[in-house]
């Protein structure tokens, strides 16, 4: 057990929020806390610590195995920052803790952690969906639809229909292979039991009628094996169509009605359609269709939002952007012929954010809090698939997001800062749905980033905010209050929780996350005030984002030639262990086969297609090896 949490604390004056430096007397641990993502980390990735109980000056630290005294690293901390990417152990069966020594306190020991090829992602693959499992209204952990949503709690900014499809983009492979484990038949006959009563919830008057309508008049999916994701898909889309209009319960001015946001998560599924054919049918598709047609212009999806929401997330700057990108390719699949209008929908609110929305402005970027994520997944995306078709100036502008993020994250957390005044974290608020959700939107700039340094510290701060979320912050704790549901070894969650047994009832669900510190815990004072200790599906479904945007900043493609043998190809991508990675090879734009690489280590995967193969192929043929679906795939070419 670390040493740190051995403290005495005595009345003094208060810290001061914005300062990197302890109040003399407000905090006096016994020894050095050393804070590090309980999680771990990334062989391959930045891998940073903090000891906030050396703020000033220099500690010296050590790596052991977890239980044995053994140095395998040593360095040094300075001014409460450490650093240990040079760290690669080859044994990812272990654990590892850092002690730190120095600075006038006893030695201080970190909680274990692990190091390992896609630690991150792989520690996220199940909580994330389980989470989304046992969330859902009427049909999960507890009968009940608080909101009348899809989801318990849920609202028209939730978005978890986006975020299972960034999942299954991202990496089919692995969501297509998670355990299936919903049963829409028991589901049925759950809801159409005599013994099945779910409970009074606000906002909940039609979800009962809309849940037995889903299974009586939505088509049931496809297939024997109907993996999770996709499950969780189905019923968050077929809820929708049978019940489209809702009203965000806890104070929202806007009536009951079909909310562009709730429209803007069906383009997804269209977008995605293709690659979902074995679990929705062509008729279920035409009538997703065929509702979002008719109704995108009338919601006003293709109008310039110019509403910035408060810091309760509800209307986030560019959230449509990516939806008119991804219905324009819908439309241009369909033959549509109206199909630019979607295309200037996305250009004309790109360009207002390009030339009216201040990125000074802390509400504009961290202040929609976990919706913040929408912004940047589209500005990205438009500069990465459609650099030809993106107004002037995008590029600067997410060079400017960049300038902004890095000025603001420059103190021992890495952590991006509300503003450099007196708020570290969203005012009031609980953020953790921020931090959970930030990495997407660093890792998809620092894509688009082309000075060097800059994308290297962005790669740093989108890692160091998954370290908050995992216990690199200054409670030294996960941001799970019951991390034995559903997270694996993970010592110390938050140590407080919400009331139970009411609203969403997410204590019943596993791979909640809870809460992080506020501004009142920062930069060191762990006797600090609570921000609102509950979870929510909205921050669950912004760290999903996240998992995503890592699983596709994490598929890299190596190397593909042509030899005697055949076709080599070389490739890095986060899958499970044991799991073979399977590329699709095309032949001038034609899909030819799948080939199947093996690990050759714990992040490589190989294969040698051989000649026989590839018959057929001439001089001046193009080969493409692809692995990630629509826009978050990932390709190698080589011309013959």
């Amino acid at each position: 057990m670390p040493k740190h949490f051995i403290a005495s604390l005595i009345l003094a004056a208060g810290l001061a929020a914005g300062g990197q430096t302890m109040a003399q007397g407000s905090f006096t641990p016994e020894a050095h806390w050393v804070c590090v993502s309980q999680t771990g980390y990334n062989t391959n990735a930045p891998k940073r610590f903090t000891v906030p109980t050396a703020m000033q000056g220099t500690v010296s630290f050590y790596i052991t195995a977890e239980g044995d005294g053994t140095p395998l690293f040593k360095g040094t901390a300075s001014n409460g920052l450490g650093d240990f990417t040079a760290f690669t152990p080859t044994d990812t069966r272990k654990r590892y803790v850092i002690h730190v020594q120095g600075g006038g306190l006893p030695e201080g020991v970190s909680y274990p952690f692990r190091v390992a090829p896609y630690q991150l992602e792989r520690a996220g693959f199940l909580p994330s969906v389980w989470f989304m499992n046992d969330a859902r209204s009427m049909t999960g952990t507890h009968h009940s639809a608080y909101g009348g949503c899809p989801w318990r709690d849920g609202t028209y900014y939730s978005y978890e229909m986006p975020s299972l499809i960034w999942l299954f983009l991202s990496n089919p492979k692995v969501y297509t292979e998670l355990p299936a484990t919903i049963s829409y038949d028991s589901l049925k006959a759950l809801v159409f039991s005599p013994d099945y009563k779910p409970t009074k919830e606000r906002n909940d008057e039609s979800a009962l009628a809309a849940t037995k309508k889903y299974f009586t008049t939505i088509e049931k999916p496809m297939g024997k094996r109907v993996p999770d994701v996709i499950m969780d898909l189905h019923w968050g889309l077929g809820y929708y169509m049978v019940n489209p209009e809702t009203q965000d319960p806890s104070g929202d001015p806007l009536p009951k009605q079909l909310h562009p946001q709730t429209l803007a998560q069906f383009a997804y599924f269209l977008y995605a359609y293709p690659e979902l054919k074995q679990w929705f049918s062509e008729k279920y598709y035409r009538q997703v269709l065929s509702f979002t047609l008719n109704n995108w212009q009338k919601t006003g999806l293709l109008d310039v939002q110019r509403q910035v929401g408060t810091t309760k997330g509800r209307h986030a700057p560019g959230f449509s952007v990516l939806p008119n990108l991804l219905l324009f390719e819908v439309a241009k699949r369909e033959h549509l012929p109206d199909a630019a209008k979607y295309m200037q929908a996305a250009y004309n609110q790109t360009a207002w954010i390009i030339d009216s929305l201040s990125l000074q402005v802390p509400l504009n970027t961290k202040g929609q809090r976990m919706s913040e994520y929408n912004l940047m997944t589209g500005l990205a995306t438009f500069r990465l698939q459609y650099p030809d078709k993106a107004p002037a100036g995008l590029q600067q502008k997410i060079n400017e997001w960049a300038d902004v993020v890095i000025n603001r994250s420059d103190n021992p957390w890495d952590f991006r800062r509300y503003d450099l005044d007196s708020n570290w974290t969203v005012p009031a608020m609980n953020e953790v749905g921020n931090v959970a959700g930030f990495p997407a939107s660093a890792l998809l700039a620092a894509a688009v980033i082309k000075d060097p340094g800059k994308k290297a510290r962005l790669e740093q701060i989108a890692y160091a905010h998954f370290d908050n979320l995992y216990g690199r912050n200054p409670l030294n704790v996960h941001a799970a209050h019951h991390p034995e549901m559903g997270f694996e070894g993970i010592t110390k969650g938050y140590p407080r929780g919400y009331h139970e047994n009411v609203t969403a009832r997410l204590e019943l669900c596993r791979g909640t996350i809870s809460c992080v510190p506020g501004t009142e815990m920062y930069p060191f004072n762990p006797t600090g005030k609570d921000r609102h200790l509950e979870g929510w599906v909205n921050h669950n479904t912004a760290w999903n984002v996240s998992l995503a945007v890592l699983n596709w900043y994490d598929n890299r493609p190596q190397t593909i030639t042509r030899d005697k043998d055949g076709l080599k190809i070389s490739w890095q991508a986060p899958l499970m262990e044991g799991q073979t990675l399977p590329l699709t090879l095309l032949v001038n734009g034609v899909v030819k086969t799948t080939v199947h690489l093996k690990p050759a280590n714990g992040s490589d995967y190989t294969v040698v297609v051989p000649v026989s193969q590839l018959k057929g192929l001439k001089q001046g043929d193009k080969i493409t090896a692809v692995y990630g679906l629509g826009f978050l795939a990932k390709k190698l070419e080589l011309t013959i």
